[in-house]
């Protein structure tokens, strides 16, 4: 009888030690998942670099030439040069220099980088 209560005390501990090893897992788990979670949910904002934000302003002012959009081509033409002095791009100076020219900005033609 002796032995019975002992095996039934071990058996009981083993048990109890193995719903407490589950009960941490789970709760690990948990932990691990809210921090991935948390992590993944941070918002990352990019500012685009000023070279960046005049090519993508370029982008747009050719766009806008194709769909005869003069107006505003000549606007984002305007705002990537100026971006691109700001830069110290020379290239895409005298690009949108040329295309300022061509669309009838007289003050741009014969400006090579200035």
């Amino acid at each position: 009888m002796f032995n019975d209560t002992s095996t039934n005390n071990k058996k009981l501990t083993y048990l109890i030690i193995a719903i407490v090893l589950v009960i941490a897992v789970i709760i690990g788990t948990i932990f691990i998942i809210k921090a991935v979670n948390n992590n993944s949910k941070k918002t990352t904002t990019t500012t685009l670099t000023p070279k960046a934000q005049a090519d993508s302003n370029k982008t747009q002012a050719i766009d806008a030439l194709k769909a005869s959009n003069t107006t505003k081509a000549k606007e984002l033409f305007t705002e990537a040069n100026q971006q691109y002095k700001a830069a110290g791009d020379t290239n895409n100076v005298v690009d949108t220099n040329a295309q300022l020219c061509l669309l009838g900005q007289k003050e741009y033609c014969n400006n090579a980088a200035n």
